[in-house]
């Protein structure tokens, strides 16, 4: 018999489970409901920015992403093409270009993390209730403990986009 696991191994095992799983395109159609026809993984990142983050500038959707503006620019223009985010002008600098959710967007956004919360509650429905709350906190706890850790890596922008209300309801 090999060695037990430790907790560490058990919960990558596993979250490198459920993101195979998400991957998926037929369950990111289940994940995602409707919206999944027509968004990426990336797309939903993208949009959770920009929407917990409150219209922001291309250089910061970038830096939050991890690339280069040349490699956003296009992901992001997909995304206007499609009526989800849009250009505006800062408050303060009207040189600022911001980007920002649309109305559309917002729509989109809510019936995917409606029919997120709706699948997981599926999922979840046959645990008793207290493990449900219990994992709900465990895992946002967890999901917070990553945000942090990547806003102390170095070279990291300070400023993290935080999770969206989509990601509140576990999508």
């Amino acid at each position: 018999m090999g060695a037990a696991l430790t907790p560490g191994a058990h919960v990558h095992l596993a979250l490198t489970r459920a993101l195979r799983w998400s991957a998926r395109r037929e369950n990111r159609r289940l994940l995602f409901g409707p919206a999944g026809e027509e968004l990426s993984q990336n797309d939903v990142w993208l949009l959770d920015a920009v929407e917990s983050n409150g219209p922001v500038k291309l250089s910061d959707l970038a830096s939050w992403q991890g690339v280069d503006k040349s490699t956003i620019t296009p992901q992001v223009r997909r995304l206007e093409e499609r009526g989800l985010l849009e250009r505006r002008s800062g408050a303060s600098d009207r040189r600022v270009v911001l980007l920002g959710i649309t109305r559309h967007g917002r729509s989109v956004q809510q019936r995917r993390a409606t029919a997120g919360a709706a699948l997981i509650d599926t999922l979840l429905g046959a645990w008793p209730a207290e493990d449900r709350a219990a994992f709900a906190t465990l895992f946002g706890r967890f999901a917070d403990q990553l945000d942090a850790h990547a806003q102390l890596e170095p070279g990291r922008q300070e400023s993290q986009p935080g999770p969206s209300p989509g990601g509140a309801n576990g999508t």
